[in-house]
């Protein structure tokens, strides 16, 4: 008794076509700047080295917030001073701030202090590897070596990223 059933539910679906809706393209979601929203990786604090660019003549060490961590490595991305906190200058060509050895901070303009502490060693490790935590008094970013690509165009130079705290 069950089998005819069955076998009349079969032969019915057999020749059947079973199709889903095609997809609604999804709609482009931007934020308040226009910025698309899925190339937002979150905020990210670089610690960078700047060379000199269009007439200027110092070198900066400088920490760099990002509140889309993205923009950190744009160079055609206009950097708010109120977003670096310079950490030295020289006039000497790579005669940079030392990121590493003991525990160190930078005080925004804003008032927000970001704080590290990198492994004296920490140069000679591969890239992208851990080197410890960063904090700002609101969240705690983790840290690692960045391989000093150009990352930010500020205030007439090119700085490349050492490391970053995502």
């Amino acid at each position: 008794m069950f089998a005819p059933k069955l076998l009349a539910v079969v032969s019915l679906l057999s020749g059947a076509v079973f199709a889903a809706p095609a997809p609604a393209p999804a709609a482009e979601l931007t934020d308040a700047d226009g910025a698309s929203v899925l190339l937002k990786r979150g905020e990210g604090i670089h610690l960078m080295n700047c060379e000199p660019t269009n007439g200027a003549t110092n070198y900066i060490s400088a920490v760099v917030y990002c509140a889309n961590d993205g923009n950190c490595n744009n160079l055609s991305y206009s950097h708010s001073s109120s977003n670096v906190c310079v950490k030295s200058t020289s006039g000497s060509s790579g005669a940079y701030h030392v990121w590493e050895g003991s525990t160190q901070s930078c005080t925004f303009s804003s008032g927000v202090t970001f704080s590290w502490a990198i492994g004296k060693e920490a140069q000679t490790w591969p890239d992208y590897t851990y080197v410890g935590t960063g904090v700002n008094g609101y969240s705690t970013f983790s840290g690692y070596k960045d391989d000093k690509h150009y990352g930010v165009t500020y205030n007439s130079h090119k700085c490349r990223s050492i490391y970053y705290y995502i």
